[in-house]
């Protein structure tokens, strides 16, 4: 049975370690995320599904983990909500994101890039972005539902879409520590696909800047470093942009039902 992330009060014996029924321990109870839960405000979980008994989960073996992963993943897509949260949480990471770190990488360390202008330069990094990056949001965002429930989706129901949020952009800046060695490998200054964007929206005849190099443990704790402060505001502001997107189709709904 899939199970909703609790709500309401009343919830704490759901948490998922050491929940109790009738006197027994549950070792782990499975705990698969609702989109809903998180992106939108008016979502309240069926009293069936609220009031659920809870059942006593042995440790999991390999194939059973397995199975649960597919069902967390499963259930989490079912909702045409997780793929509005997908698409709209990539664009917000990696094209507004992309232009915090486009500025840090090319003008405050002075990495440079190729003889186009600075918006193309920055269009033509985040698109790349946004296409290597949007499959891994994918895993991380029901990843991240999973763990923020896990961790206190019974105990503080209110506080789900941010504590999602803060691990949702955690685990983005971990994942995007390589960022720079894709970069410089697929789409910096003197690769194809470079020399091709300077061909068609640049000019192959200016002089290049000079550029500063860093070695490549420096390169990743800079990335590091700025990835997540950024990464974890803009997580939290695509959770509430999305909540308040999500409020505001709700309450025109409900005004054109009247």
């Amino acid at each position: 049975m899939t199970m909703e992330y609790p709500m309401g009060a009343g919830a704490l014996s759901r948490a998922g370690v050491g929940a109790t029924q009738g006197g027994a321990t549950a070792a782990r109870l499975p705990l698969r995320p609702d989109p809903r839960a998180l992106f939108d405000p008016t979502y309240t979980p069926a009293p069936a599904a609220a009031e659920a008994p809870v059942a006593p989960v042995g440790r999991l073996g390999l194939r059973g983990m397995i199975r649960e992963i597919a069902a967390v993943w499963n259930g989490f897509y079912r909702h045409r909500l997780s793929y509005v949260a997908l698409i709209a949480t990539s664009l917000m990471l990696c094209y507004v994101g992309g232009a915090a770190m486009f500025w840090f990488h090319a003008v405050e360390l002075g990495e440079g890039g190729p003889a186009i202008s600075w918006y193309a330069h920055w269009t033509l990094d985040s698109t790349f972005g946004f296409i290597a990056l949007t499959p891994a949001l994918a895993v991380i965002i029901p990843l991240s539902a999973w763990i923020a429930g896990q961790i206190g989706g019974g105990l503080r129901p209110r506080l789900l879409p941010w504590l999602y949020a803060v691990v949702a952009g955690a685990i983005f800046a971990v994942v995007t520590i390589p960022g720079p060695l894709a970069h410089d490998l697929l789409v910096g200054r003197g690769t194809w696909i470079a020399n091709e964007a300077t061909a068609l929206v640049g000019n192959p005849n200016q002089p290049l800047t000079p550029v500063s190099d860093y070695p490549v443990l420096a390169a990743l704790t800079q990335q590091l470093g700025a990835a997540v402060p950024i990464y974890l505001g803009l997580s939290l502001f695509s959770v509430l942009l999305l909540r308040r997107m999500v409020g505001l189709r709700r309450a025109v709904a409900a005004r054109g039902s009247r």
